[in-house]
Parts: C-alpha cells; sequence; structure tokens
C-alpha cells in the first residue's frame, strides 16, 4: 500500500520554492484576511472581532515581498501575489472605513 506523497515530494527545487512562496503568500493572505475578520479561524471556526494592527503586519511583510521579488517571480507567483494584496488592501481599507 503506497502513502499519498506531498506534491512538493515530487517537484524539482524550483519547483519546490515556487509552491513554498505561494503557500507563504496565501499564508500571510489568510492570517490577514482573519485578524481583519474576514475569515473564520481555522481551529475554532469562528470570527474575530477585527484587529488591523496584526493584520497590517502581514500586509506590510505582503508589501516587503512584492517589492523585494519584483522582476524575480513567475508569472504564476506574481499573479498570486498580486491577487493577495489586492484582497487584503480593499479589506483592510474597508475595515478602516468602517463606522461601527
Amino acid at each position: 500500500m503506497s502513502s499519498p506523497t506531498d506534491p512538493i515530494d515530487d517537484a524539482s527545487l524550483a519547483e519546490a520554492h515556487s509552491m513554498l512562496f505561494q503557500q507563504l503568500v496565501s499564508g500571510h493572505s489568510q492570517m490577514a484576511l482573519m485578524l481583519m475578520g474576514r475569515l473564520e479561524n481555522p481551529h475554532t471556526g469562528e470570527f474575530i472581532d477585527p484587529q488591523p494592527e496584526g493584520a497590517k503586519v502581514f500586509i506590510d511583510q505582503l508589501d516587503m515581498l512584492a517589492v523585494k521579488t519584483r522582476g524575480n517571480l513567475s508569472p504564476e507567483e506574481a499573479s498570486a501575489l498580486d491577487k493577495a494584496l489586492e484582497t487584503v488592501h480593499a479589506a483592510f481599507a474597508e475595515i478602516l472605513n468602517d463606522p461601527n
């Protein structure tokens, strides 16, 4: 009986780095969205009250990745990072502009 393998186990080093980069971007955007009360906490299944200061740390790190990796990403990596940034920036603007 064979066990399921992680896709990263069968990847070249470049492919593995690409998958890890995209996982990093996804994880940071999910944490930002969770801290903005836009995504459920995966451990509790509950939404938390927005914590913009915490979310901003993850957003700032994504912004830094975009600057530091400019010109060095594959089209898929660049697209994933751009989409993540659009999503978290829009959500952050919404919570800052929410009067409640």
